[in-house]
């Protein structure tokens, strides 16, 4: 395969705007408003397309002449199209039939009595993880809880055992590291990618083998389905490798992203911990004003005319810049505020259509217990470091590192302040 790397200069180019400048990294908002302003419907030289404004990124989303490529057309070359090479067997990347069909078996098992009843799992499991870093006067919020939380949270809905725990998390890095339109995708971590891939294939295969017998959790339910032929075993493969690796890692970003929100603003922390009658609207406008995942790849199915008179023509590409459209003015008032008490909250974070995120309210849930549990019990919480590293992604936005301190001198750790509910 070759190098897919692009140079800032081309990156603007091929973009409207360099992801690779220090300052659209820290903050990629006001790039977005001058495109969504200037260009919202941008073409770019390569001949994919980038919508800015809401009105266009909605379309993409919701309209069913939007899609996903043929994998087998998908040139490795593809600066955009070649990121998602290994993803065949993912349903979030078909088209009905095959993505209504997975999708159902999935849902039918992830139902609101299932996420109401690990509620208080990731409760408990968030105090734990407190427990072992509030007595520190510093800590990585990212490394030791962000993550932490939705990985163990992933683990046990498909009751992976403890011991491969960490062998299974660095699988899902070396993946998650070469997936996707990333700005620096090297041959080296292509190659890691598919490494990844293969061993979660045999670990996955060699668990299956294991839960024929009647059980209750997420695997076990996907292995039913293909043992009464509703999904083959390639497809049983892809849905447990896509629901490891993307379920927690925009929860981890959401996490970040909102905890740093309100620790640039005190003041909507301050009402976030007096109101809890807030916390729904509050979970709904975190996820609006910074959105743990920033774009969104489709094709045209067919011929889909905009209208502002543009065409895009069947088999062109499309990058949906959700995080742009969450602060687009038309939809938005004062969109570049952090208000906890919007009510009209339209964002496109989870996407729409068919493909809206099948795991969107069990991360709300998470974000919920983990940003409650995290300010109870350090209500002093604070940045200690202003210089933020961002991970290098065109399609998500996440911190790689996010050093607070506490507030506690010495040993003593924060206090539980309610039971586990």
């Amino acid at each position: 395969m070759t190098d897919s790397t692009v140079s800032p200069s081309g990156m603007s180019v091929l973009l409207g705007f360099d992801p690779l400048d220090p300052g659209f990294r820290a903050d990629p908002y006001p790039h977005y408003a001058r495109l969504r302003a200037e260009q919202p419907v941008f073409r770019s030289p390569l001949g994919f397309w980038l919508f800015t404004r809401h009105r266009e990124c909605a379309l993409v989303l919701r309209d069913p002449r939007f899609g996903y490529p043929d994998p087998d057309a998908v040139s490795g070359d593809d600066l955009i199209a070649a990121g998602f090479a290994g993803q065949r067997n993912f349903f979030i990347f078909m088209n009905p039939p095959d993505h209504t069909r997975l999708r159902g078996i999935v849902r039918a098992w992830l139902s609101p009595r299932v996420i109401h009843g690990l509620r208080p799992y990731v409760r408990e499991a968030a105090e734990r993880l407190l427990d072992q870093v509030l007595a520190r006067e510093e800590f990585d919020l990212i490394g030791s809880f962000a993550h932490a939380l939705p990985f163990g949270v992933v683990c046990e809905l498909l009751d992976i055992p403890e011991d491969d725990r960490p062998q299974v998390m660095k699988w899902a890095q070396d993946y998650l590291g070469g997936v996707g339109p990333v700005i620096e995708v090297t041959p080296e971590r292509h190659r890691q990618r598919d490494r990844a891939l293969a061993a979660f294939t045999r670990y996955f295969r060699s668990l299956s083998e294991r839960r024929r017998a009647p059980a209750t959790d997420l695997l076990t339910h996907l292995t039913r389905a293909m043992v009464d032929g509703r999904m083959s075993e390639d497809e049983l493969l892809g849905t447990c490798i896509l629901l490891f690796v993307a379920g927690h890692g925009t929860t981890t970003n959401l996490i970040g992203n909102s905890v740093l929100a309100l620790l640039r603003h005190p003041d909507q922390l301050a009402r976030f911990l007096a109101e809890p009658d807030l916390e729904g609207t509050a979970i709904e406008e975190l996820l609006r004003y910074d959105a743990p995942t920033h774009m969104s790849f489709r094709v045209a199915l067919e011929d889909v005319p905009l209208d502002d008179g543009h065409v895009v023509r069947a088999g062109e590409q499309v990058l949906a810049v959700r995080g742009a459209a969450n602060r687009d003015p038309e939809v938005h008032a004062d969109p570049d505020r952090l208000d906890l008490a919007r009510t009209d909250n339209r964002h496109l974070t989870f996407g729409g259509g068919i493909h809206v995120c099948l795991g969107a309210a069990l991360g709300r849930m998470q974000a919920r217990v983990a940003l409650r549990a995290v300010f109870e019990r350090a209500p002093n919480l604070a940045l200690a470091r202003q210089d933020l590293r961002y991970k290098k992604s065109l399609l998500v936005r996440g911190l790689e590192e996010l050093h607070v301190r506490t507030g506690v001198k010495g040993p003593k750790t924060g206090t539980r302040t309610r039971p586990v509910t």
